[in-house]
């Protein structure tokens, strides 16, 4: 099978990183920077959008509910949206601010609120807001499994294969695919323990 190729990144991007410290972040057992990359290659090579490639770039930057490490403060959020774009900047806030864990539960709705554990308020969001969001979510869940330890991996296949078996329509056929084989090959190595 050919390896797909992903766009380059875009240098004001890697610049930002470097300066925001994702290099020496820890994060998966290797850089945050090298899963930030990751996941946005993985967006790249299943056809998203360039706002939505940028935002899994950077989509943990402010920190989330899960990895608590900010690597930019909230403060910069207007000088980030300069070089991201404004509407990646937003995919990334509210990826940043929310639960994901909530995203499934407002599937199928024109119109959602999320709320801002950060701010303490409702966050209003359209389907394809939330379709973004979780393919980039995928992506993020992809590309970090295979390094989590055994049970920790189990754990999140259980979780993430119920999730996105629900919210197939908001995913991406190759997004779905990735993470049918990445998912089937932990289950695979647990078992071969």
């Amino acid at each position: 099978m050919e390896e797909m190729k992903t766009k380059p990144l875009d240098a004001r991007h890697m610049a930002l990183l470097e300066e925001l410290g994702a290099h020496a972040t820890s994060h998966s057992r290797r850089t945050l920077l090298e899963h930030l990359r990751g996941t946005r290659d993985l967006l790249d090579e299943w056809g998203n959008p360039p706002h939505v490639c940028t935002a899994g770039l950077f989509h943990s930057i402010y920190g989330t509910y899960v990895f608590d490490k900010q690597s930019a403060d909230m403060s910069m959020r207007e000088r980030i949206a300069e070089v991201l774009g404004r509407d990646a900047e937003w995919l990334v806030y509210v990826f940043c601010v929310t639960d994901r864990r909530c995203f499934y539960d407002h599937l199928g709705e024109p119109r959602l609120r999320l709320r801002d554990g950060v701010h303490d308020c409702d966050l209003e969001l359209d389907r394809e807001t939330l379709a973004a969001l979780i393919e980039i979510e995928v992506a993020n869940t992809v590309e970090q499994i295979p390094r989590r330890s055994r049970s920790k991996a189990l754990r999140a296949v259980e979780f993430y294969s119920r999730a996105f078996a629900r919210s197939r329509d908001y995913i991406s056929a190759p997004a779905r695919e990735a993470a049918s084989a990445c998912f089937a090959r932990v289950r695979s190595r647990a078992v071969e323990a």
